[in-house]
């Protein structure tokens, strides 16, 4: 891709592994595949901007979508608190990662960005009893450490250490309350 003049991967508006609002359910199926198969390459390709309505509407889209699936599986409290908890889960989250990983490049929205995709990947996934602690694990074991690595450009082991004792923390209130 040719970017026009003062314009980079970076702050091109709408990058390639962001979510299109204009085409939904297309881009929402593309970006779960991405990140199911070649999350290192999404990753790559995430725009480290700090704008903030790409990754809180595909939030909000993946609540609406796995709301359904929470409802059959789950009830109707879990369902809506699968509507209402993902933006800030997200914000809670990304804070405890930023804060577990001092340093890199890029600071606390960009880091929130890289946390929002795999919160709305596992969403769905998470509602469905068999899936739940597998996607769980991958999104909080493989996708946000190889996503802060990548975006914020710091080491794996480095890039871990936030995210798996967070997610550690989100499995333990999980398996206690489900």
């Amino acid at each position: 891709m040719v970017a026009k003049r003062g314009y980079n991967r970076d702050t091109i508006r709408g990058g390639a592994s962001d979510w299109d609002v204009s085409r939904p359910f297309s881009s929402y199926l593309r970006l779960l595949a991405q990140l199911l198969v070649h999350p290192i390459r999404f990753f790559e390709l995430l725009p480290r901007v700090p704008d903030l309505r790409a990754p809180g509407l595909f939030l909000a889209f993946s609540g609406l979508l796995s709301a359904p699936v929470w409802f059959a599986f789950e009830g109707i409290i879990p369902a809506l608190a699968v509507l209402v908890l993902p933006l800030p889960l997200s914000f809670a989250v990304a804070g405890l990662c930023y804060l577990g990983i001092f340093g890199g490049r890029f600071g606390y929205f960009v880091s929130w960005r890289t946390v929002a995709y795999p919160i709305g990947f596992s969403l769905p996934l998470a509602g469905v009893p068999g899936l739940r602690w597998l996607a769980i694990a991958y999104a909080g074991l493989i996708l946000l450490p190889t996503g802060l690595a990548v975006v914020r450009e710091i080491g794996l082991i480095r890039a871990a250490a936030g995210p798996v004792i967070v997610t550690g923390l989100l499995v333990f209130v999980l398996w206690r309350v489900v």
